[in-house]
């Protein structure tokens, strides 16, 4: 039986163990590639509370578009929760007037996102509209 010392350089299996690289290098390879990673970043973060023309309008206008479907989808499915939460703790419930709330909430965000995207396709007619002058 193999005790105190005699353990430590064992693996599982009972054969020793061995480092490829030293503590110190490893410690200096990981750092050097966590360092790498977090300073890499992405792509700089779109503002979509900018009323000034993008570069792309028509894409901004898609991503609110896009947002207002996702809200409007929510908001369905909270309802739908709603009614079950009503069949089962019956109308008064505080889960049905809280999937209430966040039903309003959710309709709320949505006419608010395609409000935005309305905004920004005049943004953006204008701005073309603009530059085509500047051409001519």
């Amino acid at each position: 039986m193999i005790r105190g010392k005699e353990l430590e350089g064992l693996s599982k299996g009972g054969l020793p163990m061995t480092r490829l690289l030293p503590a110190g290098l490893q410690a200096v390879l990981l750092l050097g590639i966590l360092v790498k990673v977090g300073c890499h970043g992405t792509s700089p973060l779109i503002n979509l509370h900018d009323s000034a023309p993008s570069p792309d309008p028509q894409f901004m206008v898609a991503q609110y578009y896009r947002q207002a479907v996702f809200m409007v989808k929510n908001a369905q499915d909270v309802d739908l929760k709603a009614k079950r939460y009503a069949r089962l703790f019956g109308p008064d419930s505080k889960w049905v007037t809280s999937a209430k709330f966040l039903e309003k909430y959710y309709e709320k965000e949505s006419l608010e996102q395609e409000r935005l995207a309305i905004l920004h396709a005049e943004l953006g007619k204008a701005h073309f509209h603009s530059a085509s002058l500047e051409i001519r």
